[in-house]
C-alpha cells in the first residue's frame, strides 16, 4: 500500500509553487489539480500593460479630483458660500422714514404715520412639504388676507416675489398677525410709513402723493425695494432722491428646515431729508378756498388756476390747480376701479393745469406785444390811434364781403398805455399785423419776441410734467393770412402757453427786465437738521430789453387799475398800488371763454405777482379780477406790502 505521505510528496514535486489558497485545499481538490492546470491557473497575471493602464487612470482621477476641489473652492467657493448663507440667513427690509415737508413758515405740510404691512415671502417657505402646507393653510383660513393671495397665481408666478397680504395695519393688528404666524419667516410684519397730508385737496398739485414701487421702477433703479413707496406726483416725485431715506435690514437665521432660530438688526434705517418750501400754506389755503368760492358761484364746477410768486426772486408762494384731489386717499392706496374713477373724471383733477395746461393767453399777451413794438420802433408809445370797435380788411375776391376784426368794445382814440389799460384789440391788431399805412410787426417778428420771452421753453419749475407752449408762424398754416397774425397779436389762434410760463414772462415787466426761474424748494435739511442745500434766485435771462420800453409798458399796466376806463379799475380802492392786465381767451371754436388776470403789487417795488385763470366762464376776465383783489388784500393784511 502506497503511503499518503509519498503521494503528497510526489504532488509537491510536480508543482514547485504552492499558492496560499492551496493550503486550504482538501484531498479531492488536490487530486483535480492537474485537470485545472490544463484549463489554466487560478489567477492570470495582467502583465506590464495592465499596470501602466491602472497607473494612468489613477493619475487622471487624482488630477481631476484635485482640479474639481480647486474649482469648487477657489472659483465657485464664494458663490456657493453666499448661496449657503442665503439658505440660512434671510433678510427683511426696514423701510426708512421719508423726509418731511414744511412751508416757508416752518409749518408741517406732511408727516409720517406709523403703519404696518403683512407680507408673504414665498422664498422663505419651509422645505418640509407638510410645514409648507401648514403656512398656506393659515393664509387661506383668514378671508381678510386670503383674497390677496392665490396659490394658483403663486405656482404660476415668480416664487421670489413678495405678496402684500394686508396693508396699513395698526400696531395692535400687527401684533395679532405676528402671533398668528409666529415661527414662520414666510410671513412677516413690515413697518411702513403712511404719508398724511395736512391739507390734501389744497396742496394736491404741489406735494403730489406716494405709491407702491412697481417692476418698472425697480428696472430703472435697482435700489428700490418692492415693499416701499415712492413719489408719484408733485414734490414727492420731483425730489424723490432727497425724501427717500436708506432702508435698514433685519437678518433672520434659519435651520435646514427653514425654522427660525433667531433674528437681528444688521443695518439701521436712515431717514430721508426734510424739504422747506417757498410756499406760504396760509396763503395757499385762502387762495384755494377763494377760487373754489368764485367757481361755485358760477353755478357748476370747472377748472381754474392760481399762481402767486415773488417777481423779484422767482419764489412761488402759492400754486393751485382746481379742482384738487385727495392725496391722502391715493397715498393710502386705491383699488384700480377707484383710481380709474378719479382719472376719468370730467374735470380731470389729477391734471396739473398750472404747469401742464396749454391755454390761449388772450389779452394778457398784449404787454409783451407792446414791448416788441417799442423795441422794433413800430410805433411811438404816445401816438394816438383811432379805433372804431373794429377794423375792416378788403376782400380782393369778394369786395362786398370784407373781413371784419372786432374789438370787445369801442375804445375810442388811444395811445399804447391806454390801449393796454382798456385792452383795445384794434390797437394791437394794427401794431401786430399792420393796417393801411402802418406796418406791423408781422408774424416772424412776433415769434422772435415770444421766443425772447421764452414761450418756446419750459420755465424749469421744480415740478414734473411741465409742458411747452406753441408759437405759430407761417410754416404752421398754409396759407397764412393777415387775420392769423391779428389773432396771435391778441393772444388767440394757435398761440398757446402754460400758466406758469405766462406768469414768469409777465414778471419780466414787474421786475424791470429779468427772466427768473420759478421754484418751490427753498432749502434741504438732513435728519440732523443741518442745511445741505440752499436755493438761490436764478436769473435765466437779463438785459435783453430796453429798460425805458419796459417802464412804458409797466405804466400802462398801472393804468389798467387807475384809469376809470381800465379793465381792472375795481382794484383802485386797494390801499396799495397795483399793476395788472386782464384777458378773455376764446376757445372751442369761440364757443367758450377763459378768464385771465395778471397783477403785481406794490407798483414801485413789487413783492407779489398773481395769475388767475378760470375756464369756461360767462363774462370773461370779470370773473377772475375779484379773486385777485381778495387775495391781494389778504396778503396785504397778513404779510404786508
Amino acid at each position: 500500500m502506497r503511503s499518503p505521505f509519498k503521494r503528497n510528496k510526489k504532488l509537491k514535486r510536480e508543482s514547485d509553487f504552492l499558492e496560499a489558497e492551496e493550503i486550504l485545499f482538501n484531498k479531492e481538490a488536490v487530486s483535480r489539480l492537474k485537470e485545472e492546470e490544463e484549463l489554466g491557473r487560478l489567477e492570470v497575471p495582467i502583465g506590464q500593460w495592465g499596470l501602466n493602464a491602472i497607473f494612468v487612470c489613477g493619475v487622471f482621477i487624482l488630477i481631476f479630483s484635485l482640479g474639481l476641489v480647486a474649482y469648487l473652492n477657489f472659483v465657485k467657493g464664494k458663490e456657493y458660500q453666499q448661496a449657503a448663507e442665503r439658505n440660512v440667513l434671510k433678510s427683511v427690509p426696514i423701510i426708512a422714514d421719508r423726509g418731511l415737508i414744511f412751508d416757508n413758515q416752518n409749518k408741517t405740510l406732511v408727516y409720517n404715520q406709523e403703519v404696518f404691512d403683512l407680507v408673504f415671502f414665498p422664498a422663505y417657505l419651509p422645505i418640509d412639504k407638510a410645514e409648507r402646507e401648514k403656512v398656506l393653510k393659515k393664509i387661506e383660513d383668514r378671508p381678510e388676507i386670503a383674497a390677496a393671495f392665490s396659490e394658483e397665481d403663486f405656482q404660476k408666478g415668480n416664487p421670489l416675489d413678495s405678496v402684500i397680504l394686508q396693508s396699513n395695519l395698526s400696531r395692535e393688528e400687527a401684533i395679532k398677525w405676528e402671533s398668528y404666524f409666529g415661527g414662520y419667516s414666510a410671513v412677516q410684519v413690515i413697518r411702513q410709513n403712511l404719508r398724511q397730508y395736512v391739507s390734501p385737496l389744497t396742496f394736491s398739485h404741489i406735494l403730489g402723493y406716494v405709491g407702491r414701487v412697481s417692476a418698472e421702477d425697480i428696472q430703472k433703479n435697482p435700489l428700490y425695494d418692492k415693499l416701499e413707496k415712492i413719489g408719484r406726483a408733485g414734490i414727492e416725485s420731483f425730489y424723490e432722491d432727497n425724501l427717500r431715506g436708506q432702508n435698514g435690514e433685519i437678518q433672520i437665521q434659519r435651520n435646514a428646515y427653514m425654522e427660525i432660530l433667531g433674528q437681528s438688526i444688521v443695518k439701521q434705517p436712515v431717514a430721508g431729508n426734510n424739504l422747506y418750501l417757498t410756499i406760504d400754506s396760509d396763503l395757499q389755503e385762502y387762495s384755494y378756498n377763494r377760487l373754489a368760492q368764485q367757481i361755485k358761484g358760477l353755478g357748476r364746477e370747472r377748472g381754474g388756476v392760481v399762481i402767486i410768486s415773488d417777481p423779484q426772486s422767482g419764489k412761488i408762494l402759492s400754486l393751485i390747480s382746481y379742482p384738487g384731489y385727495d392725496i391722502n386717499r391715493l397715498s393710502r392706496g386705491l383699488t384700480v376701479k377707484e383710481f380709474e374713477s378719479i382719472k376719468n373724471s370730467k374735470l380731470n383733477p389729477l391734471f396739473n393745469r398750472a404747469v401742464s395746461g396749454l391755454y390761449n393767453p388772450g389779452s394778457t399777451i398784449k404787454p409783451i406785444m407792446a414791448i416788441a413794438a417799442l423795441e422794433e420802433s413800430i410805433i411811438d408809445p404816445f401816438q394816438k390811434i383811432e379805433t372804431h370797435g373794429y377794423i375792416s380788411i378788403p376782400n380782393p375776391y369778394f369786395p362786398d364781403q370784407p373781413s371784419i376784426f372786432v374789438d370787445w368794445r369801442n375804445n375810442g382814440t388811444v395811445d399804447m398805455q391806454e390801449a393796454i389799460a382798456r385792452s383795445s384789440n384794434v390797437y394791437f391788431y394794427i401794431i401786430g399785423g399792420g393796417y393801411e399805412n402802418m406796418v406791423g410787426l408781422g408774424i416772424e417778428r412776433i415769434k422772435n419776441y415770444l421766443e425772447k420771452f421764452q414761450f418756446n421753453l419750459v420755465t424749469g419749475i421744480d415740478l414734473p410734467a411741465e409742458k411747452i407752449g406753441n408759437i405759430p408762424d407761417e410754416k404752421t398754416k398754409n396759407p397764412w393770412r393777415i387775420g392769423d397774425t391779428y389773432n396771435v397779436s391778441i393772444g388767440q389762434g394757435d398761440l398757446l402757453t402754460t400758466p406758469i410760463r405766462l406768469l414768469t414772462s409777465l414778471n419780466v415787466i414787474a421786475n424791470g427786465g429779468k427772466i427768473l426761474r420759478p421754484y418751490l424748494l427753498d432749502r434741504i435739511k438732513d435728519n440732523n437738521q443741518r442745511t445741505i442745500f440752499q436755493n438761490e434766485t436764478q436769473i435765466v435771462k437779463d438785459n435783453f430789453l430796453d429798460a425805458k420800453n419796459v417802464e412804458i409798458v409797466k405804466k400802462g399796466m398801472q393804468k389798467t387799475v387807475t384809469s376809470p376806463l381800465g379793465t381792472a379799475h375795481v382794484l383802485s380802492d386797494l390801499p396799495f398800488s397795483v399793476g395788472g392786465k386782464s384777458g378773455s381767451a376764446q376757445t372751442a371754436a369761440n364757443t367758450k371763454i377763459n378768464a385771465l388776470f395778471y397783477a403785481f403789487a406794490p407798483y414801485d417795488n413789487p413783492k407779489i405777482s398773481i395769475l388767475i385763470l378760470i375756464e369756461d366762464v360767462p363774462e370773461g376776465s370779470l370773473n377772475a379780477i375779484p379773486v385777485a383783489k381778495d387775495i391781494l388784500m389778504w396778503y396785504y393784511k397778513n404779510r404786508g406790502l
